[in-house]
């Protein structure tokens, strides 16, 4: 015999809302699991000057308020606090605000001065900042900043040397610049002093993996184009093309590895995948006017695929989202005269594009938990 209880009317309104409450709390988690992580990114406001943006899925706030241009930011590796660069009349300024917007505050003022690309160490303490006097424009120098006393000081024991790009391995070790042309890059111990040079010809920083101390870096080769594809060189025309290529290479290494393929391309704006096992780049053909487009390589070179195919649009240098689920970049069409930059997102699973602002320049992640 089935026999059936009959909860008293209070029992089974308390039941009722216990379910409710639990498939709410259900859909938030799968809602959150799914959530795209909050971006920040470079807009302009009502008034026309480019402010800092935060964006939470489908809400955006804007976090300053400042009456020049800012031209520049850098999100602190605890994704709560953003430092920025700020373009005034008579010099710039290095600005600090937290990932809410609050807490705005000025760490440093560069009077007759441009000080900007900056670069958090990973102790989340200190700031390197390129320095590019009025009276020497276009001599960068390296300066260290410390936010919370904000003392400042040349990187380099020569003030003068000319140094940029600044980069840091994951644990903190070593500092990675780009010096003069004829230098390349350099990499700087900041445990025990030694130096190490890389060479390269395109003033490009170096890019570090997030796990090792693996970095990746560009360069130019001459490529080679036959007239006809036979063994007769002498019988056939030739042609060349000056590719650039990106390379891997380790400090205190002597090996240098070309990963982009025996080709002619142009290869840059490399950001290495969350676990360090892929590799998304920007790649164009060489001498044409094409956008640049997207790519994807594991962290040696293989498996390399195209994941845009639109030779009208660039697109901008990729980040990639904490969880590595998508890439966000600026995209912007060149056959439209008039034109703004818009933040889009790629779906690596799926490959599906979608706008996540209408308009915005250099987007990059915020931590969940910010």
């Amino acid at each position: 015999m089935i026999r059936f209880m009959i909860l008293p009317p209070f029992l089974h309104a308390h039941r009722l809302r216990g379910v409710a409450l639990l498939l709410l709390i259900l859909l938030a988690g799968c809602q959150a699991a799914g959530a795209q992580p909050p971006i920040v990114y470079l807009d302009w406001d009502a008034a026309g000057v480019v402010q800092l943006f935060r964006q939470d899925g489908v809400n955006g706030t804007q976090l300053t308020q400042i009456a020049d241009d800012v031209i520049d930011f850098a999100v602190a590796p605890d994704a709560r606090r953003i430092a920025f660069a700020v373009e005034e009349a008579a010099g710039s300024g290095i600005w600090l605000v937290g990932a809410n917007g609050r807490n705005l505050r000025q760490l440093l003022a560069c009077p007759a001065a441009a000080c900007d690309r900056l670069v958090w160490a990973p102790d989340g303490r200190r700031l390197v900042y390129e320095r590019r006097d009025h009276a020497t424009p276009g001599v960068p120098r390296l300066w260290w900043l410390d936010v919370h006393s904000g003392e400042t000081l040349s990187v380099l024991q020569d003030a003068n040397a000319v140094s940029s790009g600044a980069g840091f391995a994951p644990d903190g070790a070593w500092l990675s610049y780009v010096a003069s042309p004829d230098e390349g890059i350099k990499l700087y111990n900041l445990v025990d002093g030694r130096f190490q040079t890389i060479p390269s010809e395109m003033g490009s920083p170096a890019v570090w993996s997030p796990r090792g101390a693996a970095f990746l870096l560009r360069n130019h080769q001459i490529f080679v184009l036959h007239g006809r594809d036979d063994d007769d060189h002498l019988a056939h025309s030739h042609d060349y093309s000056l590719s650039v290529y990106l390379y891997r290479a380790q400090p205190g290494g002597d090996e240098i590895r070309r990963l982009s393929p025996e080709a002619e391309a142009d290869d840059g704006a490399p950001a290495w995948s969350p676990d360090g096992e892929w590799i998304a780049f920007g790649r164009k053909k060489p001498r044409t006017a094409t956008g640049r487009q997207l790519w994807l390589m594991r962290a040696d070179g293989s498996e390399a695929r195209p994941l845009t195919d639109d030779l009208l649009v660039h697109h901008g240098p990729p980040a990639w989202s904490p969880d590595g689920r998508y890439l966000l970049f600026q995209r912007y069409p060149l056959t439209v005269s008039d034109a703004v930059p818009a933040i889009w997102l790629l779906e690596l699973t799926t490959g599906e594009l979608r706008q996540a602002a209408p308009r915005g320049m250099q987007p990059a992640w915020l931590s969940p938990a910010s």
